[in-house]
């Protein structure tokens, strides 16, 4: 399983000729690595979660992650604050999910039904030092019906 690096300082999005966003990130070596995701045109930003912890979406920068392979879920971290957003992205009644682990830890499984456009907020607490591995889900019933890549987000952002 592949780890890309994502880190606030260093990500730069670029839209393909086909539509396809592409992240770019500098790792320490100075190498580039591109990141797929599907048709979606902005990295969606949860806004302030209701009493539920449910949130609609806008759109900002500091959210790292990336989409299901069908563009049906949204997975993504904020640093500042150490919130993990999982968002439905798509009207296609499947739901969003994620499974992350911090630090290399064991792994976490959650799923929301929580509509098109909504977000779920996993308040996390994370040392700066500290990173987090995400896979956006999206899924039908108990089933996951499409998964992302994995994603490693540094907690310094």
């Amino acid at each position: 399983m592949s780890v890309t690096t994502i880190g606030a300082r260093a990500v730069r999005t670029v839209r393909a000729a086909v539509g396809v966003r592409i992240a770019l990130t500098a790792v320490t070596a100075g190498a580039l690595l591109a990141v797929g995701a599907p048709a979606p045109a902005a990295l969606p930003r949860p806004v302030a979660p209701s009493a539920t912890g449910t949130a609609t979406t806008g759109t900002a920068p500091d959210c790292h992650g990336g989409y299901s392979r069908d563009g049906g879920a949204l997975a993504c971290f904020v640093p500042y604050g150490e919130h993990l957003w999982v968002c439905d992205t798509r009207a296609d009644g499947h739901h969003p999910g994620v499974a992350y682990r911090v630090n290399g830890g064991s792994w976490v499984y959650r799923d929301y039904d929580l509509g098109n456009g909504n977000c779920r907020d996993i308040d996390l607490d994370i040392a700066e030092s500290g990173h987090i591995d995400l896979i956006p889900r999206n899924y039908e019933g108990s089933t996951v019906v499409s998964d992302g890549p994995t994603f490693r987000v540094s907690a310094r952002g």
